[in-house]
């Protein structure tokens, strides 16, 4: 287990997403406009015309992910993450009529009339991803 900690809270952005517009790449383009290197994404809903998503198949020790795109009305009802060294780590909860869906966000998911997101600036947190021996990222210090 690895635990970090700061008192020290920057910013919360909140960024309104409008029709067409993609929400990862959004947000990569205003964490970088920023400059926000480390941050907590506290929420995410909206309306989607196109999700794209990935999510472990197996158990094994290297990971394999199944990746999935959905291109029909589709609600965003949740997502959450962090933002470690610039890089955002979102995931999502998804529905539409048949069925709901979880997993990584990936680029390319589309917003259909709005999506809204908030996220917390944590200052002073020099921290980064490395990979483990399996190809797993794990959150370090720099």
């Amino acid at each position: 287990m690895r635990t970090y900690t700061t008192e020290n809270l920057g910013r919360v952005v909140v960024i309104h997403l409008g029709k067409g517009e993609p929400i990862l790449e959004s947000v990569e383009a205003e964490i970088s406009r920023l400059q926000i290197k480390n941050g907590i994404l506290l929420s995410a809903i909206g309306s989607l015309r196109k999700a794209c998503l990935h999510f472990i198949t197996n158990t094994d020790d290297q990971a394999v992910n199944e990746f999935s795109t959905i291109e029909r009305p589709i609600e965003l009802s949740s997502a959450q993450g962090l933002i470690i060294d610039g890089v955002p780590h979102f995931h999502l909860t998804i529905s539409e009529p048949n069925g709901m869906y979880a997993g990584h966000m990936e680029p390319g998911c589309e917003v259909q009339y709005l999506a809204e997101l908030a996220i917390l600036e944590l200052k002073e947190l020099p921290l980064t991803r490395k990979l483990d021996e399996h190809g797993i990222s794990y959150i370090d210090t720099l």
